[in-house]
């Protein structure tokens, strides 16, 4: 079955090209088909073809076996490419036996697809975001399109992270760990196909004819023993096995097939099972968990290394530091076909060995302190409240600051500095969050250095231009300031961020036909986007020129009109701009829409407060308080306002 499998994984990769190639001269295409795109499904409710191809294999599981793997997998071409190449200079990889480090691809699994879901569960029971209305209790807010794709590449390594990738999860994992090393330890894919395989009524099974003379075991790849499986079952339930067919194939009597009938779970034994021959002991295995944790979180993100390649590298990096200790405490140490340690003397090869696993594993450590550092930087920076203010020119957001933001803000900066004097590769992320913590803190010159050294790093990306658009932007710099917002929408015309930075500087310099332009060329460029309807329409009203605004927001009514978070722009639109009757209307649409958005009963609440339905308003503001009962500004609008109003307008009815 091997020519027939490498056929068809190279089909593959010919698919795979024709999809790149079909983005590169379209410009859109289908979004990558990728399983990790399910992580943006599930984290950002945004349908992707990955998240579909993901959730089809995972059924297909179920019934025909883990035959995804064995067929479909790029990764899988690369590990049995790369084992045939070894293969043909004369290695054969022995493959590493373990019990618990068999669990670390769920774990990866857990953490890249069911931990997303209840994180964005609990978000969006805190609330929006916070230029979107409170939301009360736990809600799926629902998916939207992306199935379709411009920005094609936006989630893949460059041709370097490819080649390190190919390299570390292909040559380097096959030989340490065997020839389906990742499959087995590293892949969170196989996280979920593993135990799915286990209720699949598709599986190699066996006939009579067997003779037990183990060549279907020899030439499995994925670490199953066939010939100890079909007799004990009648057919194999590892649920490793990956349906390569490589076992039916070498079968001399033609004994295995591929058949239909019992599944592996509640499978009994004919006879108790031989002990299967661990590598190591239980408390090693546990050395390598903790080991692998420690490494994967060192090199998580790091450097922009993609989180399987993480998992690749904290794999080797356990397994280096275990051979190592063995190299310390045992007197004679073989690494596949390389003997390390003879006779309680280290050979050559293991003296080599030695020097190159004690500098792995001070790389592991440098970087799992440059990671941390840079961790404690961002989440500190993240506790900060952060706002567009800060950009505004004035003095720097830290002479109004209380002493605990200070506090909050300097230890963002040092630990930040700090992991980016100790990066051994220049590092991107900090720099975004560097350049608003230097403007908060008077350091111009170092946030413009910061940004001017984003754009560096990511030329083709509009992040760093419109840093350093910002940067000008509060030193007063205003003409270079717009030049680099429109830098920014060259390299990016989709870039939100900067283009309603540019539509605010604008009007700020009273070039209000300018940012009319701005903002209809936004909805012309990103008509999925609610923003860009709202700023226009509020443009069109401050220069009261309400037919045209008026219709804006009809236009913006037809194409989002199921959108409650629509609705509840414009009625705060037309509440700051004194049409409180005409919000009423769009405020009861939020909540006919969505009754949970304590917010939108509050707001239609202010809206009669403002046409004096002072007992309408006392109504919504309390089921807006039922909705969010630790919202304060909400009791203080109504003990403060509210009921203060309700008190005069009954007592000149007294009278």
């Amino acid at each position: 079955m091997g020519p027939r499998r490498a056929a068809v994984l190279i089909g593959v990769h010919v698919l795979i090209a024709l999809h790149v190639l079909h983005w590169y001269y379209s410009d859109r295409t289908l979004s990558p088909v990728e399983p990790s795109e399910a992580m943006y499904t599930l984290n950002q409710g945004y349908l992707n073809a990955g998240f579909i191809f993901f959730a089809t294999a995972i059924l297909s599981c179920a019934i025909f076996g883990r035959f995804v793997c064995g067929w479909a997998c790029h990764l899988v071409a690369y590990q049995d490419l790369c084992a045939w190449m070894l293969k043909k200079v004369g290695l054969r990889p022995k493959p590493f036996r373990s019990r618990l480090p068999l669990l670390a691809p769920l774990a990866l699994a857990i953490y890249m697809f069911v931990w997303p879901s209840a994180y964005r569960m609990g978000w969006y029971a805190y609330g929006w975001a916070t230029d979107r209305p409170v939301r009360a209790g736990v809600r799926w807010p629902g998916l939207s399109n992306h199935i379709a794709t411009s920005d094609f590449w936006a989630t893949f390594p460059g041709p370097v992270g490819a080649i390190i990738t190919i390299a570390v999860c292909g040559f380097l994992v096959v030989y340490v760990l065997g020839a389906k090393g990742f499959c087995t330890y590293a892949c969170p894919y196989g996280g979920f196909f593993a135990p799915v395989d286990k209720i699949a009524p598709g599986r190699i099974r066996v006939t009579d004819a067997c003779e037990h003379c183990g060549h279907c075991t020899a030439v499995c790849t994925s670490n199953v023993r066939v010939h100890e499986e079909v007799a004990l079952y009648g057919m194999v339930v590892d649920p490793g096995c990956m349906k390569c067919m490589d076992c039916v194939s070498v079968c001399p009597n033609d004994a295995l097939y591929f058949g239909w009938g019992k599944s592996a779970r509640g499978a009994v034994p004919s006879a108790p099972p031989k002990p299967v021959p661990y590598d190591y002991t239980l408390r090693e295995e546990l050395v390598v968990l903790a080991l692998g944790l420690g490494a994967f979180l060192g090199f998580r993100g790091l450097y922009d290394i993609p989180i399987l390649l993480a998992m690749a590298m904290a794999a080797i990096t356990a397994y280096a530091i275990l051979k190592l200790s063995r190299l310390i405490r045992t007197p004679n140490v073989r690494f596949q076909n390389l003997l390390l340690k003879r006779g309680g003397r280290l050979t050559r090869i293991g003296s080599v060995f030695a020097v190159l696993a004690v500098v792995w594993t001070g790389i592991t450590v440098h970087s799992a302190i440059v990671n941390y550092l840079l961790h404690r930087g961002g989440s500190t920076f993240d506790e900060l409240s952060r706002g567009a203010d800060v950009w505004t020119p004035g003095p720097p957001w830290s002479q109004t600051a209380s002493e605990e933001q200070g506090n909050q803000l300097a230890s963002a900066i040092s630990s930040l500095e700090a992991g980016n004097r100790l990066a051994l590769l220049p590092t991107y992320q900090p720099l975004v969050e560097l350049v608003w913590l230097y403007i908060a803190s008077g350091q111009s010159e170092a946030a413009e250095a910061s940004a001017r050294r984003m754009i560096r790093l990511r030329p083709r990306e509009a992040y760093g231009y419109r840093a350093l658009a910002n940067v000008y932007l509060k030193n007063r710099r205003l003409v270079e300031a717009e030049r680099h917002y429109r830098k920014a929408l060259e390299v990016d015309p989709t870039h939100n961020d900067s283009r309603r930075d540019l539509g605010n500087l604008l009007l700020g310099l009273g070039r209000l036909d300018d940012a009319d332009k701005t903002y209809r060329a936004a909805i012309e460029a990103d008509p999925g986007e609610t923003d860009w309807p709202l700023a226009l329409a509020e443009l069109l009203l401050s220069r009261s020129r309400l037919g045209e605004a008026k219709d804006v927001i009809d236009a913006a009514v037809v194409e989002f009109g199921d959108d409650p978070r629509m609705h509840y722009g414009i009625g705060m639109l037309l509440v700051r701009n004194g049409q409180a009757a005409a919000a009423v209307t769009h405020f009861d649409t939020v909540i006919r829409l969505d009754p949970t958005i304590a917010d939108a009963h509050f707001h239609l609440g202010v809206a009669k407060f403002m046409l004096g339905r002072l007992a309408e308003a006392e109504a919504h503001v309390l089921d807006a308080i039922a909705l969010a009962p630790n919202d304060t500004h909400l009791t203080r609008f109504l003990q403060e306002e509210l009921r203060p109003a309700l008190a005069r307008d009954r007592h000149r009815g007294d009278k």
